[in-house]
């Protein structure tokens, strides 16, 4: 199984390239309703399958991961973006998707 290196929540560490957010979560001991924010070059994806590979997904290319939990106060800028809490929401009726992406804050385009 390949694996490789990223952070999640600020902690480096090897992740394997076919997890899961549903395997992330229960490995690190985070909470069920902690939702998987991935940060990629100028992307940033919500995951809403946690059941799909990630490396099916944007979000298998990101570098940096947070887990974000309802009502928790924003930690940096990426946490903090208005995009995130719509994101957060899932996907609306009839455009049912497996991760929500928006540009990442704090960039120019």
């Amino acid at each position: 199984m390949e694996t490789r290196w990223t952070t999640v929540d600020g902690v480096t560490l090897e992740l394997p390239a076919d997890s899961t957010v549903s395997e992330l979560r229960d490995a690190l001991y985070k909470p069920d309703d902690a939702a998987l924010i991935a940060v990629t070059g100028d992307l940033v994806s919500v995951v809403h399958d946690e059941e799909r590979p990630l490396s099916e997904l944007v979000a298998g290319c990101a570098d940096t991961y947070y887990f974000r939990r309802p009502d928790e106060p924003e930690r940096n800028e990426v946490l903090a973006a208005p995009e995130l809490e719509d994101a957060l929401n899932g996907p609306r009726r009839g455009n049912e998707t497996a991760e929500t992406t928006f540009q990442r804050p704090g960039i120019d385009h």
